[in-house]
């Protein structure tokens, strides 16, 4: 997890827990709540935690410690939450039994396998014992890096940059890295918005991972937010989103064996 700027506003999920008692409103832009019975940190406003760089996820230029004209999939996905210096977080965030053990977790709202993202000029691999050969690199603290260390474990120590991805990207541009190792819709966004500075998205890694909303531990809000992000996916809502912010397929990006 990376920096927090807290974002005033609500967006598409607010609406669906109006049956419990919250405010309804849209994902054009900031704004606030009046007369909603959801516990939110500051009385009649939403704040939501968020993570950058995160292109597609959220867009909007980072002023202070808000985000002037955000858009974006997880901006239109904004929700409430626990007690923390904002109401919830969501930053890309993958669910895991070890981070669960500290903080709360909503359902899964988006899938992502981890995904690999190759610095120009390097053969591309075909199998994941391929990538052994090459200088990996990942991100801290995130579940590319777990699996690099832990399951890969390539003949080259994985270069690891915990400021933020940035600096991965910046590493895999210039060829310190090959082959960065991080959650493929991330991935995906970041090839996009500089297209011809990488070797391309050339695979990705079955791991079955999903995001969540992170909460204060226990947080009595989880099961409505839960309920929330099930009837968004039931109604078509995640998918249109999914549909407007994410150029690609994930089902056409090969399964690396």
């Amino acid at each position: 997890m990376k920096r927090l700027l807290p974002l005033l506003g609500i967006a598409a999920l607010v609406s669906m827990l109006a049956a419990c008692g919250g405010g309804g409103g849209g994902n054009s832009a900031p704004t606030t709540t009046s007369g909603s019975a959801v516990p939110t940190l500051h009385p009649g406003k939403l704040v939501v935690g968020f993570d950058l760089p995160a292109p597609a996820f959220w867009n909007g230029q980072a002023s202070g410690t808000t985000l002037k004209d955000p858009s974006g999939f997880e901006y239109g996905l904004a929700l409430v939450a626990g007690k923390k210096p904002y109401d919830f977080a969501m930053e890309e965030t993958t669910i895991t039994a070890e981070r669960a053990k500290t903080i709360g977790f909503s359902s899964s709202y988006f899938d992502a396998n981890q995904g690999v993202l190759l610095a120009k000029g390097v053969k591309k691999p075909t199998s994941i014992n391929d990538l052994k050969s090459l200088q990996t690199c990942a991100q801290a603290n995130t579940t590319g890096l777990a699996w690099l260390q832990h399951q890969l474990r390539p003949a080259k120590q994985p270069l690891v940059y915990s400021a933020s991805s940035d600096a991965a990207f910046t590493a895999v541009q210039h060829g310190a890295c090959q082959a960065l190792i991080l959650d493929l819709p991330i991935i995906e966004a970041q090839n996009q918005k500089v297209p011809g500075a990488y070797g391309g998205v050339v695979g990705q890694i079955d791991t079955k991972e999903g995001y969540g909303a992170v909460f204060a531990k226990g947080s009595p809000l989880i099961p409505d937010v839960s309920k929330a992000i099930s009837t968004l996916q039931g109604n078509g809502t995640i998918s249109k989103l999914t549909k407007q912010w994410f150029n690609y397929d994930a089902a056409t990006v090969p399964i690396l064996k």
